[in-house]
């Protein structure tokens, strides 16, 4: 497997790992809402006079609603988390690698939309420099691999060019006129 293979397939773990910590960040945020909440009600239940049932009813019942809910919110968490834990199996990595050493049959596959064909070549390229000569375009490609690559392209044809009759057919026609005359 060549450097800039490996590099792709880290780009792709690491762009993996970060979006489950970002959803983890989320969750954990969710959790300490839920605990948040939870007190205030506790705070809001122990202030009020026992003796003074119509208040202390319903705000035991919202305290124990918020405990319920921060105990949800908690175990939704946990198994969130160790299901996030088991994404990156041995196996997978192992998958991870071989898509790597099947890139170009993966860009090449039909089935393949361009958003993904897009974010396959931002995970290769750090980027890139055109530089506009009078016959040519110098492309200069920098890897995320640390190699680099140029390019010598022709410059395009502007749109008179692309619509210009090619001169061996004018040639053809101007013989075909003069016999004719």
């Amino acid at each position: 497997m060549n450097p800039l293979t490996l590099e792709v397939a880290l780009a792709v773990q690491q762009e993996l790992q970060s979006r489950l910590e970002e959803a983890d960040r989320l969750r954990r945020q969710q959790v300490e809402r839920a605990r948040y909440e939870a007190e205030l009600a506790q705070r809001r239940y122990l202030r009020v006079d026992p003796e003074n049932r119509l208040v202390a009813d319903p705000l035991e019942a919202d305290w124990n609603a918020k405990l319920r809910a921060l105990a949800e919110t908690q175990q939704d968490y946990e198994h969130c988390r160790e299901k996030d834990r088991r994404v990156f199996s041995e196996e997978q990595r192992q998958a991870i690698l071989a898509l790597a050493t099947d890139f170009p049959r993966l860009w090449r596959d039909p089935n393949t939309p361009d958003r993904e064909r897009k974010r396959m070549a931002r995970l290769l390229i750090e980027d890139v420099t055109l530089l506009r000569a009078r016959q040519q375009i110098e492309l200069h490609l920098r890897f995320r691999g640390g190699t680099d690559q140029t390019l010598m392209l022709p410059n395009p044809l502007r749109a008179w060019e692309l619509r210009r009759t090619c001169s061996e057919v004018v040639a053809e026609i101007d013989r075909l006129l003069n016999e004719h005359t």
